[in-house]
């Protein structure tokens, strides 16, 4: 994180405010407060989800930048691709909610950090602390997973040492928390 925040100008943080995020973000204030935090609107998120960003925003005093889809809202989705289309086509629903909103974004930036672990899915084991990022313009930048090595439990630890409140669905058995949806609490034993 200290190599990102000093080497990279134009560097931005993505989280949807869940543990990894939290710990990448609480080591940043002391670092490089200013940076500006990219949060996927999708529309779809719990309200404790939208709740919880709005309390850490005002906890450590920060300013998420929104993005959302082309179509601006959940309903104008509707409109346009037909209702449920997270059931559809959910893979279409989180590129247009997702991926193209933060790709757009990322355009005015050089580098950005992320939140990704190895240990949090098989997809995930060879994820890279550095990586470069072709965007769709051709554009070249830095991804950057600093807690790519890190385990869950070590992610626990540190929210647990440094006191940082976690997205109440943590405690109601949701293992990770995406849009409403398309996420469900996992019953013990469930990946």
């Amino acid at each position: 994180i200290e190599f990102a925040a000093e080497t990279i100008d134009r560097l931005a943080v993505a989280t949807s405010f869940q543990s990894s995020g939290l710990v990448i973000l609480h080591l940043l204030r002391d670092i490089r407060p200013d940076l500006p935090i990219l949060f996927m609107d999708t529309g779809f998120h719990f309200p404790e989800t939208l709740d919880f960003k709005e309390r850490i925003r005002d906890l450590w005093d920060l300013k998420p930048v929104e993005l959302r889809g082309d179509h601006g809202s959940a309903e104008r989705q509707a409109e346009i691709y037909g209702p449920r289309l997270y059931e559809k086509d959910p893979d279409r629903c989180c590129f247009i909610n997702k991926v193209r909103p933060l790709q757009n974004a990322l355009e005015e930036y050089d580098g950005w950090i992320s939140g990704l672990r190895r240990d949090q899915s098989p997809l995930r084991t060879e994820t890279p602390v550095i990586e470069a990022q072709l965007l769709p313009s051709g554009n070249e930048i830095l991804k950057i997973h600093p807690l790519a090595r890190w385990s869950r439990d070590q992610v626990n630890d540190y929210i647990t040492t440094h006191a940082i409140p976690t997205h109440p669905l943590l405690e109601r058995g949701y293992a990770s928390i995406g849009c409403r949806p398309c996420t469900r609490a996992v019953t013990p034993g469930e990946p």
